[in-house]
């Protein structure tokens, strides 16, 4: 076979890069299905009218489902699921040969780059749904769908709330708690004023005082005056006022969810500044430099709280970088190593060197044959090639017409690496969230709100770690066979 037919074989058989259309279903479907899924939760906390309440969070949900079908639908209109080491692959597709040994060297790194934004924001989705989500469910289980039936037929009639005075005391009980006041629990029989022109009447109540009640005093309930034979609710506006206006939550414990739910949208904001940093490092300036450098493959880096994954780069003077980058040896060809490049890095992040100084920087690899991956580089590793390094401002101002780039993101077609299971479990997760916006009795809400967790739990295991199954693999294997050594 001639070297031409080698060539031809290895055209037909080389995988080819995602297409536009997977990229942009999974952005669309992700920002639809994000929005409808943060919507619930500001709905279930705001709003008080109950019907249009669950109305409004079962259409939300609804759309949320619906995403996660179209997902579905365009990964099988795209032929089915494929490996993620696959489209990894494919994402340096026609890069064979060109930026090997003895490859002519460019004039000069790039000064526009593609943008890392889409990077950056579909980590920061992820996080934010993650966190959304948790604390959504959390809110759903311990939160009130409707207003008890009692109450409810009383707030149609035209509740109100009144002091009355108490006819007859039973079951009188002091509560000594091991923080805060004793406080008594009795049932207690109180007389209801009515509307104008009718018979007074009694109503049995069971009301929390501060005091010992007893005949004659006084206690404030709620009850409709226009209809006093539906009965009373003992208790005052601090104690039902929430539940009468609707509410699911009592006004304390939606502070303590929307701190909570604050407190996980900073959190993903800290996740996103350490692992893809906030610069879209686009355009590169003055303050970024650059080194010409040779890829030595895959490799792993100690990086606290543990070890990630990198490429290692060797410079003209044997300095080692490692480019932190969501990457291992299934998913870049064997032509990467020894393919020359342009390592540039933002030399500003990092360099005050103080307290609470990051680790690590902006960074970005350009392959001389022009696929560009994006990632970060560790503060100390840049501070010492920074003297081998060159502006990039100086280095590209002699360069010719931009050459075009292409960038290295095979997450952004991650509607077609998804695994059936994800589907499946994100449908579990929202039918358990629809299902928690119906009164359903204490002990099957708490069913109903673990089953949710465990769902979105698996889910959000199964969709990190499909990128990486072999190392889920070896990982469990690892661990099996050191608890068999540990028990021998």
């Amino acid at each position: 076979m001639s070297s031409a037919d080698h060539a031809a074989t290895g055209a037909a058989t080389a995988p080819h890069r995602a297409g536009a259309a997977p990229r942009r279903a999974g952005a669309g479907f992700g920002a639809l299905g994000l929005a409808a899924t943060v919507s619930v939760l500001p709905l279930w906390l705001f709003w008080s009218d109950p019907e249009p309440r669950r109305t409004a969070i079962l259409v939300a949900l609804g759309c949320a489902l619906a995403c996660v079908g179209g997902v579905a639908v365009c990964q099988r209109a795209a032929g089915g699921r494929r490996p993620y080491a696959t489209i990894a692959v494919a994402e340096f597709s026609g890069s064979e040969g060109a930026g090997g040994p003895g490859a002519a060297e460019p004039d000069g790194p790039p000064r526009v780059l593609p943008s890392r934004r889409g990077m950056q924001g579909r980590s920061l989705a992820w996080y934010l749904g993650a966190s959304t989500v948790l604390v959504t469910l959390f809110a759903l289980v311990t939160g009130t769908p409707q207003r008890p039936g009692h109450m409810q037929r009383i707030a149609d009639a035209g509740a109100e709330f009144a002091i009355v005075p108490i006819e007859k005391v039973s079951d009188v009980q002091l509560h000594d708690p091991s923080k805060g006041h004793d406080y008594y629990t009795s049932t207690a029989v109180v007389r209801l004023a009515p509307g104008a022109g009718r018979v007074p009447v009694t109503a049995t109540v069971h009301p929390v005082t501060p005091d010992r009640p007893h005949p004659g005093g006084k206690v404030s309930v709620l009850y409709a005056r226009a209809h006093p034979g539906l009965g009373a609710l003992a208790g005052d506006e601090r104690s039902l006022g929430d539940a009468l206006e609707g509410s699911t939550m009592r006004t304390g414990l939606v502070w303590i969810v929307g701190v909570v739910w604050a407190a996980g949208i900073a959190f993903s904001v800290v996740i996103l500044s350490w692992r893809r940093g906030f610069r879209s490092f686009s355009r590169l300036g003055q303050a970024d430099i650059a080194v010409r450098g040779t890829c030595l493959g895959p490799a792993v880096v100690r990086r606290d709280p543990g070890e990630d994954p990198c490429l290692k780069i060797v410079t003209a003077s044997s300095r080692t970088a490692h480019f932190l980058a969501d990457v291992t040896e299934e998913h870049v060809p064997d032509s990467l190593k020894g393919q020359h490049l342009w390592l540039c890095w933002d030399a500003r992040r990092g360099a005050g060197g103080g307290r609470f100084s990051t680790d690590s920087t902006s960074a970005a690899l350009v392959s001389d044959d022009g696929w560009v991956m994006h990632g970060m580089l560790k503060v100390d590793e840049a501070q010492t090639m920074a003297a081998e390094g060159v502006s990039v401002e100086k280095a590209a101002a002699g360069n010719g017409e931009a050459r075009p780039l292409r960038l290295w993101d095979p997450r952004s077609a991650w509607v077609l690496y998804m695994a059936p299971s994800v589907f499946v479990l994100a449908a579990v997760l929202i039918g358990c969230a629809a299902l928690l916006t119906f009164d359903i009795p204490g002990f099957w809400r708490w069913v109903t709100g673990i089953a949710g967790a465990v769902a979105g739990l698996a889910l959000g295991f199964v969709a990190m770690s499909a990128p990486y199954p072999s190392e889920l693999r070896s990982a469990m294997r690892s661990a099996m066979s050191s608890e068999g050594t540990e028990s021998s």
